[in-house]
C-alpha cells in the first residue's frame, strides 16, 4: 500500500512539474507581443459587433469563425490586449498536455511512458509557437488530438454515448479549420479498417451534416479557401514536414517557404546539426520499434496503427493538395497539420517504450527541442514590421494617407486607402462595413475618385501598380523598406 501511494505521489508530482513547465513556456516572452499578419485577420473578425455580424464576416476568410467566436467573448470578458486575446490559444496549448497523458494510457502504456510523451509535447517549439498565436491552430491541434483519443475510446468501448461524443467532436473539428477534414479522413479509414459499424453510423451522420453545410456555402458563394502562390508542394516539402516534426527548426533554403515559424540560429551549421540530429534520433526510434513490434500486446499494436494512420494519411493528402494533380490548387499549409505533432511524439515514445535506451532517446528529443526553443525566445520576432507601423502612428495625422495591402494591417490615425491593380481604388469604408471584409471582389467596391491627401503618403508593403501614384505627385511618398524595417522616401518621375 505504501509503495502504491508513493507511486501515485511521484506520478502526480511529475505530472504537475511537466504541466507547470508547459504553462510557463506558453506564457513567457511572445504572448504579449505585437500581432502578425494572419493574427490581425482573427482580431479584425473577433472585434466586430454584434455577434451575428462577427459570425457572418468570419466566413469571408478560409478559416471558419469557431475560434474567432471564442476570442470574441474573451475580448468582452477580459479585454483586447495581445496577451489577453491570445489566452484561448495558450489554454488549448496547455490542455494538450494532459490530453497526451490520457491518450498514452488509452494505449495501455504505463504512467512513465505517458509522462515522457507529455514532457516532449511540453517543449515542442511548433506547439508552443501556435499556443502564442491568435489563430485557430492551437484549437485545431487540441480538437484533432481529442478526436483521436475519443476514437481510441470508442474502439475499446463502442457504446452509443462514446460514439456520439466522437461524432460531435469531429463535427466541430471540421469547422475549426478545413485541414481538420484530412484527419477525419484518416479516422474514417481506421473505423472501416476495424469494422466498427456502429461508430461508422454516428460518423456518417456527423459527416453528412458537415457536407450539407459545405454544399450550402458553395452554392451561396461563401466557401473560401486560400489559393497557392508560392506555398506549393515541392521536392523538399516532405523534408520540411519531417524536420519540423523532429526539432521545429527552420533550414531556410532546404525546407523552403511553407508558412511555418521561422525559428533558427543565425549560424546555419547549428540549424543543420540540430536537424540531422533529430532525423537520426527519430529514425532510430522508428526502426527500432518496427523491428520489435512483436513485443507489443494487441491493444498497443492497434494503438500504433491508428496513430500512424492519423499521421501519414493527413500528411499525404496535404502534400497532394499542393501539386498540379488538384486543379483548384489550394495552399500546402504545413501548419494546418498541427494536430499530428502530439501524435508523432506519442508514437515516438510508444516505439521506444520497450527499449533499454528509452530514457536516453527521450531525453535526446527533449534536449533537441529545447535547443530549438532558444532562438525562439531570444531572437525571434513574430511581427518585424510592428515598430515601423507604431512609429507611423506617432508621426501621422488625418492629413496623411496610408495605402496598405492588406488594408486591415494598419489601424492608426492616418487616412486609409486600398488599391487593387485590376479593380482600382477600393472603398475602404464600405469594405469595412460589409459582411465580406476580406473579399474585395465580393462586392462592387471600386471608387472613381482617388483619395486626396495634403500630407504624406505611405505605401505598405509596396507599390502594387505605378498608376496608383498619379493622385500623389505633389506629395511626399514613402514606401516600407522590408530590409531595414522602416520607411524610405520614394522619388516619383514627373
Amino acid at each position: 500500500m505504501d509503495n502504491y501511494r508513493t507511486d501515485i505521489f511521484k506520478t502526480a508530482l511529475l505530472f504537475g512539474v511537466i504541466l507547470f513547465v508547459g504553462i510557463v513556456l506558453r506564457l513567457i516572452i511572445h504572448l504579449n507581443g505585437p500581432l502578425d499578419f494572419d493574427e490581425i485577420v482573427s482580431w479584425a473578425i473577433a472585434r466586430r459587433t454584434p455577434f451575428l455580424n462577427m459570425w457572418v464576416a468570419g466566413f469571408s476568410e478560409p478559416t471558419p469563425p469557431i475560434y474567432e467566436t471564442v476570442v470574441h467573448f474573451t475580448m468582452s470578458l477580459l479585454g483586447d490586449t495581445p496577451a489577453l486575446i491570445r489566452t484561448p490559444s495558450a489554454l488549448f496549448g496547455v490542455l494538450i498536455l494532459p490530453l497526451t497523458f490520457w491518450i498514452m494510457r488509452l494505449g495501455t502504456f504505463d504512467k512513465k511512458d505517458s509522462l515522457c510523451a507529455m514532457a516532449i509535447v511540453a517543449v515542442s517549439p511548433m506547439l508552443i509557437y501556435y499556443s502564442q498565436e491568435l489563430r485557430a491552430y492551437s484549437m485545431l491541434a487540441f480538437t484533432g488530438v481529442l478526436s483521436v483519443g475519443l476514437l481510441l475510446r470508442c474502439l475499446r468501448k463502442p457504446t452509443n454515448i462514446n460514439s456520439l461524443v466522437f461524432a460531435i467532436t469531429i463535427f466541430i473539428l471540421a469547422h475549426i479549420h478545413r485541414y481538420g477534414l484530412l484527419l477525419i479522413a484518416a479516422e474514417l479509414f481506421c473505423v472501416i479498417l476495424y469494422r466498427q459499424w456502429k461508430i461508422l453510423a454516428f460518423f456518417s451522420v456527423s459527416m453528412f451534416l458537415v457536407l450539407l453545410i459545405i454544399i450550402k456555402q458553395i452554392i451561396s458563394g461563401e466557401f473560401y479557401y486560400s489559393l497557392a502562390i508560392d506555398r506549393v508542394t515541392r521536392w523538399d516539402s516532405l523534408f520540411a514536414l519531417i524536420n519540423f516534426l523532429n526539432v521545429g527548426i527552420d533550414l531556410g533554403s532546404i525546407t523552403g517557404y511553407h508558412n511555418t515559424p521561422f525559428i533558427y540560429y543565425s549560424r546555419y551549421k547549428i540549424n543543420f546539426i540540430l536537424s540531422m540530429s533529430g532525423l537520426i534520433v527519430f529514425t532510430t526510434i522508428i526502426l527500432r520499434g518496427l523491428a520489435y513490434v512483436r513485443n507489443y500486446v494487441h491493444e498497443q499494436k492497434q494503438f500504433m496503427i491508428i496513430l500512424a494512420s492519423c499521421i501519414i494519411i493527413p500528411s499525404a493528402l496535404a502534400l497532394i493538395s499542393g501539386t498540379p494533380l488538384i486543379r483548384i490548387h489550394p495552399q500546402w499549409l504545413l501548419r494546418g497539420l498541427i494536430y499530428i505533432w502530439p501524435l508523432y511524439y506519442i508514437s515516438a515514445v510508444a516505439f521506444c517504450s520497450t527499449s533499454r535506451y528509452k530514457l536516453y532517446l527521450i531525453l535526446s528529443i527533449i534536449m533537441l527541442n529545447c535547443f530549438s526553443l532558444y532562438p525562439y525566445y531570444t531572437s525571434f520576432n513574430r511581427c518585424p514590421q510592428a515598430n515601423a507601423l507604431e512609429r507611423l502612428n506617432r508621426r501621422t495625422n488625418e492629413n496623411d494617407i496610408i495605402v496598405a495591402n492588406p488594408w486591415y494591417f494598419y489601424d492608426g490615425r492616418a487616412q486609409q486607402a486600398a488599391y487593387d491593380p485590376t479593380e482600382g481604388w477600393i472603398d475602404i469604408k464600405r469594405l469595412r462595413a460589409s459582411d465580406y471584409p476580406f473579399v474585395e471582389s465580393r462586392l462592387s467596391l471600386t471608387i472613381t475618385t482617388p483619395p486626396i491627401a495634403s500630407g504624406n503618403v505611405y505605401f505598405f508593403w509596396w507599390i502594387d501598380d505605378l498608376k496608383c501614384l498619379s493622385p500623389f505627385l505633389n506629395n511626399k511618398i514613402f514606401v516600407y523598406d522590408d530590409s531595414n524595417k522602416y520607411w524610405k522616401r520614394y522619388i516619383t518621375k514627373k
